[in-house]
Parts: C-alpha cells; structure tokens; sequence
C-alpha cells in the first residue's frame, strides 16, 4: 500500500510517498517491507511484555516503540538512529501496519 509523508520545519512542509508492504504476521508480530524516497527497510515490528518494538536488521537498528498509531514519539525515537525523513517513513508505515495486517487477513 501507498502513503503519505509530511516532514514539517516549522511552517513549511515537505511530502513524499511511503510503500508498505506486508511479509509475514503472527500473534503479536509483523514482517514487512518499507520504503520512500529512495531508502528500503525490512522491519520486524511487534510487541512484548512491556510495550512494542522494532527491528530493521537491514539497518543494524533495534529499539522500543510507543503504539504504532503514535507517528511523534515513534518518529522522535527513530530519529536519533536514522535520518529525519527515514524516520519520518518508518513512523508513518506503522500506523498503517495493524489495518494492512486485518485486511489481508479478511481476503
């Protein structure tokens, strides 16, 4: 599925087009692909006893998340392991994770 980016500084706006594509899910966990703006990342995204996580080993990056809904903190916490706008995409494909997941699962 397609998406949209917005990376704001301060009045100004900038957009771009994110791809997420689901690999695999189970109970508790997703696979998938994501990518905008020339950058790809495989994530591993789920949850464990203590909130929700994310992997994308194809970026030698692992770190806790907030819900996946939550694009600011998600995006302020990935920020300091990857580029703004890479952060940006990452943090706005979760939140389409969950429902690209029930909607696959209902075809």
């Amino acid at each position: 599925m397609e998406y949209n980016c917005i990376l704001r500084h301060g009045s100004r706006r900038e957009t771009w087009t994110g791809r997420l594509i689901l690999l695999g899910r189970g109970p508790g966990w997703y696979e998938a692909e994501i990518d905008g703006r020339g950058t790809y990342f495989h994530i591993l995204a789920g949850r464990h006893k203590y909130g929700n996580y994310l992997c994308i080993p194809n970026h030698d990056i692992g770190c806790e998340l907030s819900d996946f809904s939550d694009i600011f903190w998600n995006e302020e916490r990935l920020s300091h392991l990857i580029r703004k706008v890479d952060a940006v995409t990452v943090a706005t494909g979760l939140v389409h994770l969950p429902t690209l997941a029930d909607k696959q699962g209902r075809n």
